[in-house]
């Protein structure tokens, strides 16, 4: 079963200033990459803000995320990133389905 991910990236300044002078697909990098493990890029965009980019994967596996997130880390070309797991709305349907036949196993705090 494949998993669907959002992956914001900050770029390190001196990697942003690399790219000013020398113009950096990164949407090609990342689809080599996420190819490489047996995944695919489905959509990249250049963001305002918090972030640089966000790239949405589907990949394999959790274990392909997280390696695709050291390659990232490893590289140096990261100043942090954030990892959003995707849900196609019937598995959502289904997750709220199974936390209802689920609820009485969960217990609030101090009760």
């Amino acid at each position: 079963m494949t998993v669907t991910v959002a992956m914001f990236i900050k770029y390190e300044n001196d990697k942003k200033a690399q790219m000013i002078k020398s113009p950096s697909d990164r949407a090609d990098v990342a689809r080599k990459a996420v190819g490489a493990m047996g995944g695919r890029l489905l959509q990249a965009y250049g963001t305002c803000g918090e972030y640089d980019m966000m790239f949405i994967y589907e990949l394999p596996d959790m274990a392909s995320v997280a390696a695709n997130m050291m390659l990232a880390d490893a590289g140096g070309m990261s100043k942090h990133h954030k990892i959003v797991p995707l849900f196609s709305n019937e598995a959502f349907l289904a997750a709220q389905a199974r936390a209802g036949r689920l609820s009485h196993t969960y217990a609030v705090a101090g009760e």
